[in-house]
């Protein structure tokens, strides 16, 4: 969010997050329970799209879409996870959401 913001004054923008940044409380345990970061910029038109079908995901008049795609893209161009459990091997960080899994399961 902080770098939303920033990004967003940067370009002149009013950054939907200006209050709620006001009163905000770093948690850097929390934001340590990252372990997976998958590279999606390319695919955030989707992503959007899917977002708006439903409406109960994300209010369309919110912040999150008050923030340019390309600035998103630029920014924060990835989706992040927390890898709770794993059947299979797995290193993190990962950037796959299906590293480790045999590409013939299922076959």
């Amino acid at each position: 969010m902080q770098a939303l913001h920033e990004a967003m004054l940067e370009h002149g923008l009013e950054s939907p997050w200006e209050e709620r940044l006001k009163t905000w409380e770093p948690e850097p345990e929390w934001d340590a329970r990252i372990t997976t970061r998958v590279p999606c910029a390319d695919y955030f038109g989707v992503r959007d799209q899917a977002l708006l079908a439903h409406a109960t995901q994300i209010d369309p008049d919110g912040a999150w879409f008050a923030i340019p795609r390309e600035i998103q893209e630029k920014v924060w161009p990835t989706e992040d996870y927390e890898l709770v459990v794993s059947h299979v091997a797995t290193q993190t960080p990962e950037d796959d959401l299906f590293a480790g899994i045999d590409p013939g399961v299922g076959d």
